[in-house]
């Protein structure tokens, strides 16, 4: 299964950077690191840039209330037609947004929502992924913020 998780994450970064010019997404020789977070993110006082790869009706709102309440530091929610049309460093530059949260959506054979979330350091193209972390946004940045 873990190995089927990283295969997953690899394709997605390669067909994500397909999709852009040079603006500081992960390139698919990303580096995967299996941890939430670098042990110095908590310290990080610039901007987050939050990317959500899916549209939904209030997605942007939704995230916006999510981290204002439970991260309480600057960031910016970009909208999902940002991530289509491949806004490089000219609208998010990688001086102003260092760190940039993906987040994706799937739905469950139940049918509920699942959320998988990658923190990306655009800076040196690394990906940090832990399949732990947890599919609620409130939980994954109380992790985040440890």
């Amino acid at each position: 299964m873990k190995k089927l998780n990283y295969l997953i994450i690899a394709f997605l970064l390669a067909s994500i950077h397909t999709s852009f010019a040079q603006n500081g997404l992960p390139e698919a020789n990303a580096e995967i690191i299996r941890e939430i977070a670098p042990k110095d993110f908590k310290n990080y006082e610039g901007s987050l840039l939050v990317m959500p790869a899916f549209k939904a009706r209030g997605t942007k709102k939704w995230l916006t209330k999510q981290f204002t309440k439970n991260y309480g530091k600057p960031f910016y929610v970009a909208d999902v037609s940002d991530v289509a049309t491949g806004y490089g460093d000219d609208k998010y530059p990688i001086e102003t947004y260092k760190y940039m949260v993906f987040i994706q959506s799937s739905k469950s054979f139940s049918g509920n929502t699942e959320y998988s979330f990658q923190l990306v350091d655009r800076s040196t193209n690394t990906v940090y992924y832990h399949p732990s972390s947890g599919n609620m946004v409130k939980k994954y940045l109380k992790k985040l913020m440890k």
